[in-house]
């Protein structure tokens, strides 16, 4: 019989047929099996068994009680296993980050989570385990469950795991101090830590939102507006998130959509800018699934937040094309005055800023404008809307030097020139025109303006027929 089984058989005898740990190189030389560098070294361990106590003893009694995998760590952590025990200790972040994200809100997680079509397929605790760590850990960090100094240890502390755990083979080495500063930060940080207050703010407001017998008045949005400008943008952006998502569901009562439109422009307002082109996009996604309803309530929520122009260039191309042409049909029929008003309006939501102005749109836009800001030469408000002009001057003001020299060739043309013999037409030419800020005009395009204000009096119809303007608008 060889010594080591000797020793193996008296240790057995003396401790009722149990291996004690500290000899557990024996057990599997005695089975044939690796042990070298399998386990921790005695001095590795015995620095583990003077510190692993007391930083468990800093758990809470609850967290202590619910920590099945936090056992399995301290059991590896005793026998040597320090790869497996990182895998654990891992498992134990990953339940906890699960409970407070069903804590702060399994719909805002998901929102902020999940993206497109999958979207819906999400929705109960348990499906929580299709997300992956990485994107568990992220949006934890999105949406203040954890800082973002915290979120980088995970990452490494999850890197570690992926490399030199037990989750895949490798043939690294974990030292005692290195796990136990991961077991550290996992139960001070993770484990036995609350989510922020930032985080149950919202938790808090979204719940108190789904309520039908709330009513949001001035004093508490101006309440909710300055709570959320304290904190970080990414709050108020899964938010926005949050708060359309709640909108557009079928099944949401009326009284919490009217309590959601009264909010919605004050998250907005204070929203980054690629969560409100987030929310653009997912309306494409509900026109692509032909799911008219839900893109009703998707273009009200969008419409309350002045929020057009962050619609996908797609989207808004078609919208505007149709407006454009009822615009135009408008300005050609009977009252045109009145009617011109509300298409106007909702023209200038999707064009807040020059940039707004699609090339695929661009002379359809400038076109349509400008006959309806000449206007038609009637005696009434001198021939132009009185209630849609501002928004006229307004789109006129945002044209760049390109979109000028278009305006000025439209304006030669047969369909806008023939009616510069009106006198109404010719004063509203040339207020238009007082709009262009020449100093940001080509040479050629600011004479050319310079003369039409100069001698439209006098020619009429018939500038464009001179041999300056000619000339002058030939280079343009």
């Amino acid at each position: 019989m060889s010594e080591n089984k000797r020793e193996l058989q008296k240790i057995a005898s003396t401790n009722h047929e149990v291996v004690p740990f500290t000899n557990f190189e024996l057990y599997l030389q005695e089975l044939g099996l690796p042990h070298e560098g399998i386990i921790a070294s005695d001095r590795e361990r015995n620095m583990m068994s003077m510190i692993l106590p007391q930083t468990i003893q800093e758990l809470s009694p609850q967290t202590k009680r619910d920590a099945i995998y936090l056992s399995k760590f301290v059991a590896s952590s005793a026998i040597g296993l320090y790869d497996s025990a990182l895998n654990y200790l891992w498992n134990e972040v990953v339940v906890s980050l699960r409970a407070k994200v069903n804590i702060y809100g399994l719909d805002l997680f998901y929102d902020a989570a999940v993206g497109g079509e999958l979207r819906e397929t999400y929705s109960t605790f348990e499906d929580l385990s299709s997300i992956k760590d990485n994107t568990l850990i992220d949006t934890c960090r999105k949406l203040e469950l954890i800082s973002d100094l915290l979120h980088e240890k995970l990452k490494h502390i999850l890197y570690m795991r992926n490399n030199i755990g037990a989750s895949h083979p490798n043939g690294e080495t974990i030292r005692t101090l290195e796990l136990l500063g991961w077991l550290e930060t996992c139960v001070k940080d993770v484990i036995d830590d609350r989510p922020s207050e930032a985080a149950l703010f919202v938790q808090q407001l979204i719940v108190n939102l789904k309520n039908d017998n709330l009513t949001l008045d001035e004093s508490r949005l101006e309440q909710i507006k300055e709570n959320l400008q304290r904190q970080h943008s990414r709050i108020s952006g899964n938010l926005l998130i949050t708060l359309f998502s709640i909108f557009t569901k079928k099944n949401t009562s009326p009284n919490v959509r009217a309590n959601i439109l009264k909010l919605a422009p004050v998250v907005w307002n204070i929203s980054s800018e690629n969560k409100k082109y987030e929310i653009g996009f997912k309306l494409d996604q509900f026109s692509v699934n032909l799911d008219e309803e839900t893109l009703s309530l998707g273009n009200s929520f969008l419409e309350k937040c002045n929020g057009n122009n962050y619609k996908s260039e797609g989207t808004r191309s078609r919208e505007l094309n149709e407006l454009l042409s009822r615009l135009l049909d408008t300005h050609n029929a009977w009252d045109n005055f009145h009617h011109e008003v509300p298409i106007a309006r909702q023209i200038k939501k999707y064009i807040v800023e020059e940039t707004d102005i699609l090339t695929n749109i661009e002379d359809k836009l400038i076109k349509t404008i400008l006959i309806c800001r000449v206007g038609n030469g009637k005696w009434y408000c001198n021939g132009v809307s009185p209630g849609a002009k501002p928004f006229y001057n307004e789109i006129i003001r945002l044209f760049n030097s390109r979109q000028v020299n278009k305006l000025l060739k439209f304006l030669s043309e047969p369909e806008i020139k023939n009616i510069l013999s009106i006198d109404n037409c010719i004063l509203q030419t040339k207020d238009l025109l007082n709009l262009i800020n020449l100093d940001l005009q080509d040479g050629r395009t600011k004479e050319a303006i310079e003369f039409i204000l100069d001698n439209i009096d006098n020619y009429k119809s018939k500038i464009f027929k001179t041999k300056e303007l000619k000339e002058l608008l030939k280079y343009i």
